[in-house]
């Protein structure tokens, strides 16, 4: 007969032995799915996953973007990325050992839209193509799902994700500065660039946008030129000027998916009616010449 401090020992060691058998499934996991929030347009989000239930492939599914290891899947599994507007390949290989440095063969490639996020389920057939699945239906799945967390991300385009949503009591504003062509970009079409005074002055307009918090949702760069050329080539010269803005500003942190950049030519002049020598048009036509940005914002202009 088996004594009273054995059984009791037996009766407790059964629980122990599942605490620590459910503890270690739990580490492949991390929290619960619950559902997505907004996105600026200077995102996509990826939410890649496999369904708890059902018929499973062999193994765990290893997810690629851009042909750099995310994450390996298992079933009830999902992960959720965030990535720049743009091409990119995506693919799931079931029953297959991972490879840190990427796999780059029957992969899906797609253009994802900013602001948008993209559900896509392993498909357990073993082809490595993602099933892409409407919002409605990839949420009613992923309510018992829970985040893979056993495998480092290795892809290097995977970015934190930005979530906006408090945005949405706060007004909608603009911004608008004026960037003097003469003292602030040198050089002809094709090799435009800014000088140092551009270079701070563009600076300055992120720094200030920074204090207020404020959400930027578009820039728009206009390029604009004095009559003194052929349309054509005030045409040419507006679009470098505005290309060259935008890529100072791109260099100090702007994200480019908002910014676009236009020439108007000479079609908005401030002054119109200059007279003398071309070098006397020329300075009476200079406030003419000059690069517009205008920021949309979401919250408080500075």
């Amino acid at each position: 007969m088996l004594s009273a401090v054995l059984v009791t020992q037996l009766l407790f060691a059964l629980p122990i032995k599942a605490q620590a058998a459910e503890g270690a499934a739990l580490k492949k996991f991390a929290r619960s799915y619950q559902g997505s929030q907004p996105l600026g347009e200077d995102q996509a989000r990826v939410v890649y996953y496999r369904v708890a239930d059902g018929i499973h492939g062999k193994g765990a599914a290893n997810v690629y973007l851009d042909q750099e290891l995310v994450t390996s899947l298992l079933p009830g599994g999902y992960a959720e990325f965030c990535i720049r507007p743009g091409p990119h390949t995506l693919g799931a290989y079931l029953n297959d050992a991972h490879r840190y440095t990427g796999k780059n063969d029957d992969l899906y490639r797609a253009t994802l839209k900013g602001g948008n996020t993209y559900y896509l389920k392993v498909r357990e057939q073993g082809e490595t193509q993602p099933l892409p699945v409407p919002k409605v239906v990839a949420e009613q799945e992923l309510r018992d799902s829970r985040a893979q967390a056993h495998l480092l991300n290795r892809a290097s385009q995977v970015e934190v994700c930005r979530h906006y949503s408090f945005l949405r009591q706060q007004e909608n504003s603009q911004a608008q500065y004026v960037l003097m062509a003469d003292q602030m970009l040198v050089g002809q079409v094709g090799s435009v660039k800014m000088t140092r005074s551009g270079m701070a002055e563009v600076k300055d307009i992120l720094g200030r946008l920074q204090k207020t918090d404020a959400q930027i949702l578009r820039v728009t760069i206009e390029g604009h030129t004095d009559p003194l050329a052929s349309e054509a080539d005030n045409q040419r010269l507006g679009q470098a000027w505005a290309d060259a803005v935008r890529q100072a500003l791109i260099d100090q942190g702007a994200p480019p998916a908002l910014l676009k950049a236009s020439s108007q030519g000479n079609r908005q002049p401030i002054k119109s009616s200059c007279y003398g020598t071309r070098d006397e048009q020329s300075v009476c036509y200079a406030p003419n010449r000059r690069v517009v940005v205008t920021i949309d914002l979401q919250g408080k202009a500075p």
